[in-house]
């Protein structure tokens, strides 16, 4: 536990566990400059497992202090807690829902982690909670909307699964928490990763090379910008909540393969995508969220796909920002 960069003596009101990650870094950089939380601190605990420590860069006034550390440690949990008004838990391991690798540790990171959080939030006297789960907590298929029953498939959506129902078994009396049910990340942010869909393939295009699309490309999956998630985070975890309730979907869209493809041969008709054969359990399933709930208290996407993966193709091409990191 590595506790760095305080600028004031003053205590942090806020926690963000995953500070320095993809959407962490987003967050950060939203909180540096939204009016509502002018003032505020913020302390970031993240183990730097897949984090960048240029996240913690260009913040401008923003007063952070900085802990490495571990959710599954409880001293580091404790350490970061003190002072905190609000937390938002976005450390975690993130997988395919069609990935089987290293369940258990999937599992120990994302459940009990968040277990550990929980638990840690009700000692402190912590009662803000805002969580980021997935889409593929609701298995294949959909639209889904948030009262459509829980089916995951693979350790990942269980591991998330599990999380949840860690954070409801207090939200009794002990916890005021908001879980944000999201679909895929796209777009740059501080600290960019390209392993899911649109950023991979935007990464591809960007370096002109040619697109695999497995199966028949009609499977469809449910999207949102970084920045639109880093909203909707600090929406949910403002004071009074603007996103009240318990639980709420959050995406653009939910665009097939091929339409993902299309997208991106209108930025470059020169892009060439190739099909090719897999096995249809792991290609073939839909994820597709509804979202009315999100949209009908005030939360609304800002960013569309197209622009998107222009963001990301253009950085390719013309050189990332200076406070972004490299991609990875």
């Amino acid at each position: 536990m590595i506790p760095t960069g305080c600028r004031t003596a003053r205590a942090p009101s806020l926690l963000v566990t995953g500070g320095v990650g993809y959407l962490g870094s987003q967050v950060l950089r939203d909180l540096a400059t939204d009016a509502r939380w002018e003032g505020a601190e913020v302390r970031v605990l993240d183990n730097m497992s897949e984090g960048d420590y240029r996240a913690l860069m260009g913040l401008g006034t923003l007063a952070v202090d900085f802990v490495e550390g571990d959710i599954l440690d409880r001293g580091a949990l404790r350490y970061s807690l003190r002072g905190v008004e609000a937390v938002i838990h976005l450390a975690g391991i993130v997988r395919s829902p069609m990935s089987f690798f290293n369940p258990t540790q999937i599992e120990q990171v994302n459940h009990w982690g968040t277990a550990n959080v929980v638990e840690c939030c009700i000692e402190a006297g912590v009662r803000r909670l805002v969580f980021a789960s997935s889409a593929v907590a609701y298995g294949a298929g959909g639209p889904r909307s948030e009262d459509a029953p829980l089916n995951p498939i693979g350790p990942f959506a269980q591991s998330k699964c599990s999380a949840e129902e860690a954070i409801l078994a207090r939200a009794a009396g002990d916890l005021e928490p908001t879980i944000l049910r999201f679909g895929t990340l796209f777009g740059l942010s501080p600290v960019p990763r390209f392993r899911a869909l649109v950023n991979r393939f935007a990464l591809l295009a960007g370096l002109r090379k040619p697109l695999t699309v497995f199966g028949t490309g009609e499977q469809r999956r449910a999207i949102v910008h970084v920045a639109d998630a880093s909203r909707a985070l600090l929406a949910a975890s403002s004071q009074p909540p603007l996103l009240p309730d318990r639980t709420y979907n959050i995406a653009l869209s939910s665009p097939s393969v091929l339409e993902i493809v299309e997208a991106i041969e209108e930025i470059d008709p020169s892009t060439r995508a190739y099909p090719t054969l897999q096995d249809a359990w792991v290609s073939e399933p839909s994820f597709i969220l509804d979202n009315s709930r999100a949209s009908a208290a005030g939360w609304v996407a800002s960013i569309d796909l197209r622009d998107g993966i222009a963001e990301i193709m253009r950085a390719v091409r013309d050189g990332f920002p200076a406070d972004a990191a490299a991609p990875g």
